[in-house]
């Protein structure tokens, strides 16, 4: 079957330093990011009330609420009705559909249940040390393989290969990996690594062997073919994923903008 041409999905904010003429509460969010990127707060944390972050920054409180909303909608900070603003945790009930983006054909969203099929670790191929920005050097650069199959009702409708680097994930363990809710919870509970933002490439494909073998379909049968790069605070690449999606009963559903 023939593929057809890739769609491209980008989910980001802004982690770089912010020009002169940008706006201030966008220069206190860049500042709040660095705060968390250290480990000054980290996942699970409360944030200090508006009235002191806004004497830490020198700032106004409405400055600080700005700041505070764009990192709430990009998913790095909660806020909880009476408690506070916390820093996100993967693998919280609010964060679980927010990298998840397959749902029933009738609409429905159901929590996928994930099965680790292999882990291994070798080196880095060009193009994934590229996507990755690791090292040049005469010895490969060490990245660990991931593959698992995430099932929806008992159903396996997704299957994919990860590949992320060792030295990100010193020691990372086969017990690691099938502990969490999410690996992206592993992630960031075992090595301090929250994924902020990912950036995707669909396109339709043909069943491969592996796709075929764990959904029980021919070769060369339908299905979505998605690339994703996912990123830390400072726009660092963290992982490669290749998933193959079964669209016999699902669909990808990617809901963008706020209700007004």
């Amino acid at each position: 079957m023939e593929s057809k041409p890739a769609t491209t999905v980008s989910r980001r904010f802004n982690h770089g330093p912010a020009p002169a003429d940008t706006p201030l509460y966008k220069h206190v969010k860049d500042q709040i990011i660095e705060a968390l990127r250290t480990g000054e707060w980290r996942p699970g944390d409360i944030l200090p009330s508006e009235s002191r972050l806004a004497e830490r920054y020198d700032v106004g409180i409405s400055t600080i609420r700005a700041a505070v909303s764009e990192l709430v909608a990009a998913g790095v900070l909660v806020r909880r009705q009476g408690k506070g603003t916390f820093v996100a945790i993967h693998g919280d009930q609010q964060n679980l559909f927010r990298f998840f983006h397959v749902v029933r054909n009738d609409g429905t969203r159901i929590l996928p249940v994930s099965t680790l099929l292999s882990f291994s670790k070798s080196t880095a191929d060009e193009q994934t040390a590229e996507i990755l920005a690791l090292p040049r050097s005469r010895q490969k650069a060490g990245v660990y393989r991931i593959s698992n199959m995430l099932k929806v009702d008992g159903t396996p409708v997704i299957v994919s290969e990860m590949v992320v680097p060792v030295e990100m994930f010193p020691g990372l363990t086969k017990a690691q990996l099938q502990e969490g809710s999410t690996l992206y919870a592993v992630y960031q509970r075992h090595f301090g690594i929250t994924i902020t933002r990912s950036s995707e490439r669909l396109a339709s494909a043909g069943a491969d062997a592996f796709a075929a073998e764990h959904f029980g379909l021919e070769l060369g049968a339908p299905i979505l073919d998605v690339h994703r790069v996912a990123y830390t605070f400072g726009d660092k690449p963290v992982e490669v994923r290749h998933s193959r999606i079964d669209t016999r009963n699902y669909h990808y559903r990617l809901d963008e903008g706020d209700q007004v």
